[in-house]
């Protein structure tokens, strides 16, 4: 299978063509579940679609489980919804079989530095979770990273991005991404982001030189990472 490289298709099209095993670090964030091109918001979305995005995420993470080297890992952000002042939070994930298969070894607060919640009704959503999962005990984290306490579980990371660096309504800033594989990745690793977007993951490992396999099925999302990815080549 050809490494560096983003293919335009279904997440779980490119990771049957992976071998088992073959995978050292997962780092990703997938879609909110109230796709509104599907035709479900916040106020049409019903049981229904919850069950086949539950069912999606069973296949999900069975595929990873497979994927992973017997030392790999998976970073997985996912943000808590609102809607009318309420919170809705995505832990109903945790009771997925094929995550629970996987060993939960962290629970992440990724802390915004800023708060950009303008109600008053509630305290500020102003943080995301990353769920820090293994397939096994021996995992690296590397504590001599340069990163003061490397092996906190609240990160505080800016979440602003340029208006001239932003093309992806809900891009990951590279510091998070850069975080990560500073203290989970070595440079013979191999990093796959299965909901690529903007392509953050892509470009965070070229500037590391480490290698990485990216999906991502929206084509024009597609089309603006490989620019993306392309440009980094002109600079580095």
């Amino acid at each position: 299978m050809e490494i560096n490289k983003i293919y335009n298709e279904d997440n779980l099209i490119t990771m049957a063509k992976m071998p088992d095993n073959f995978i050292d670090l997962i780092v990703t964030s997938p879609p909110y579940e109230d796709v509104s091109g599907a035709g479900y918001g916040a106020k049409s979305k019903d049981i229904l679609f919850l069950k086949f995005y539950s069912d999606y995420l069973e296949k999900l993470f069975s595929e990873y489980e497979r994927i992973l080297k017997p030392t790999g890992q998976i970073f997985f952000n996912i943000k808590s919804k609102t809607f009318n002042k309420t919170l809705n939070t995505p832990h109903w994930i945790e009771f997925i079989e094929s995550f629970k298969k996987l060993k939960l070894k962290s629970f992440i607060i990724w802390k915004y530095a800023g708060s950009f919640d303008s109600t008053k009704k509630r305290f500020h959503l102003d943080y995301e979770i990353i769920y820090h999962l293994s397939k096994g005990d021996d995992i690296y984290l590397n504590e001599d990273c340069g990163i003061h306490d490397p092996l906190s579980s609240v990160w505080y990371v800016p979440h602003n991005i340029s208006k001239k660096e932003r093309i992806h309504p809900t891009q990951m800033p590279e510091a998070l991404v850069d975080r990560i594989l500073k203290v989970a990745s070595k440079k013979d690793y191999l990093v796959y982001d299965s909901f690529m977007g903007s392509g953050t993951t892509a470009a965070v490992c070229k500037k590391n030189n480490i290698n990485f396999i990216g999906s991502e099925l929206n084509e024009e999302n597609y089309k603006n990472s490989i620019q993306r990815i392309n440009n980094i080549n002109l600079l580095f």
